[in-house]
């Protein structure tokens, strides 16, 4: 007889303020992260993980490219990194490696993978105090399935996990709990990410990762990075050539901006210009070519080829995005294979439940983003759903520039001293 059990991650990424009720659930997990009270200068990576954080981004644009369909999106690659980052440590063999090539860690394995994540985890937030950005990790575990001892601390030492055991039999209690967690994780931003109808008795334990983020852009009360006397209704080029009316920000400074080959990009600064929000404008209506250029661009070359030397007019949509992707078919198509299959994955490092073996079944990831005159909020959500069976086997005038964001672009929100990607996505006005 076989027995199946599910095992979920689920990153709850970039999330700021909602107006619904809080769960309220008896000894609820705790939410714990690392909350810096002092501002670093800068996130300090050895020359080796900047080759990592290199490799993350050109893995966004892949993934970028992968989910476009023409459509509004967004979408979180270090969502996706955390959720992957934390699977690994169940992982080994070729499993393992087939997602730390992907990741971009290749034959420097889990450990470099797991420092990497914890020097982002504890440093992120530090960079800039006027970001609102928390990191939080937690596990809650079938008293059935314990984890194995070595995984526990793995979790515990590198991202900060709080990890509870509890009986799984009351579906309702354990979607409950999960929820409040979730929750008090994002300021109630994503308060409701499981229904009972989603727990299984037997699932073997429950992975959550959330990622608060909140931000103004630079500037002043005096003088805002947008005012909204400014916004009105303009024109919108559609990919297919139609126009419509979109509500359209507009300013004039002097932005950091680029023209690269074939497309133009914009560096709108948050708070204290830390963390950025990039416009990448393609100078002909084609959002499809920009993706496929930026296959072969390396994000840093384009960080490098900012420069504040222009007065730019900048129009930009006011939007609010939000998507669900199943990524199950895109990481196969990007490498990571044989997690999927339940016959040849890898996991045995996960639980200490001899006899049994686990493979991914499902990666879910739901984000949201919305950019207005005062700034922007952001949330993602990734679910990892792991299955088993007991039975399975084995100085000059400055210039003036027009940057007019009227027809479909892309964007991605960073942190500028690791150039890291946080979250990405395309604007096409449908």
């Amino acid at each position: 007889m076989r027995h199946h059990f599910f095992f979920v991650s689920a990153m709850c990424i970039m999330a700021l303020t909602s107006c619904s009720k809080a769960v309220t659930v008896k000894d609820p997990i705790t939410v714990q992260s690392p909350a810096p009270t002092e501002q670093i200068t800068k996130v300090s990576l050895s020359d080796t993980q900047k080759g990592y954080v290199s490799a993350g981004n050109a893995m966004a644009f892949r993934f970028l490219k992968q989910l476009y369909s023409g459509d509004n999106l967004v979408c979180s690659p270090l969502s996706l990194q955390y959720a992957l980052a934390m699977t690994a440590n169940g992982a080994q063999g070729e499993t393992l490696q087939e997602i730390t090539d992907f990741l971009g860690y290749g034959a420097d394995g889990i450990d470099a993978l797991n420092q990497y994540s914890r020097i982002l985890l504890e440093q992120l937030p530090a960079v800039d105090l006027n970001v609102t950005l928390k990191v939080t990790d937690a596990l809650l575990v079938n008293n059935k399935f314990p984890l194995q001892p070595s995984f526990k601390k793995t979790v515990e030492d590198y991202y900060y996990a709080a990890i509870d055991n509890m009986d799984f039999a009351d579906a309702a209690q354990i979607a409950a709990r999960i929820n409040d967690w979730a929750g008090r994780s994002t300021n109630g931003f994503i308060n409701k990410v499981m229904e009972p109808s989603d727990i299984s008795a037997d699932a073997a334990a429950y992975l959550m990762n959330a990622l608060y983020f909140k931000a103004k852009w630079a500037g002043s009360e005096y003088e805002p990075m947008f005012r909204e006397y400014g916004t009105r209704d303009e024109n919108f080029t559609m990919e297919d050539g139609s126009v419509k009316q979109v509500k359209m920000m507009n300013n004039m400074r002097r932005h950091r901006y680029a023209e690269m080959d074939g497309y133009k990009v914009l560096a709108l600064p948050y708070a204290g210009g830390k963390f950025f929000m990039y416009i990448l404008l393609p100078d002909e209506n084609n959002l499809q070519g920009l993706l496929e250029k930026l296959q072969t661009t390396s994000w840093d070359s384009i960080l490098k080829s900012l420069k504040q030397d222009a007065d730019v007019y900048l129009k930009l949509p006011k939007f609010d995005i939000e998507n669900k992707f199943n990524l199950k078919e895109n990481l196969q198509a990007l490498g990571v294979k044989r997690a999927f299959n339940g016959g040849s994955a890898q996991f045995d490092g996960m639980f200490d439940k001899p006899g049994y073996y686990f493979w991914i079944e499902k990666v879910i990831q739901k984000a949201r983003i919305s950019v207005a005159e005062w700034g922007t909020e952001a949330a993602a959500v990734t679910v990892v759903e792991m299955v088993g069976e007991s039975d399975a086997g084995p100085g000059e005038e400055p210039k003036r520039v027009n940057f007019y964001a009227d027809h479909p672009f892309a964007f991605a929100i960073g942190e500028a001293t690791s150039g890291t990607i946080l979250f990405e996505g395309t604007y096409t006005g449908k």
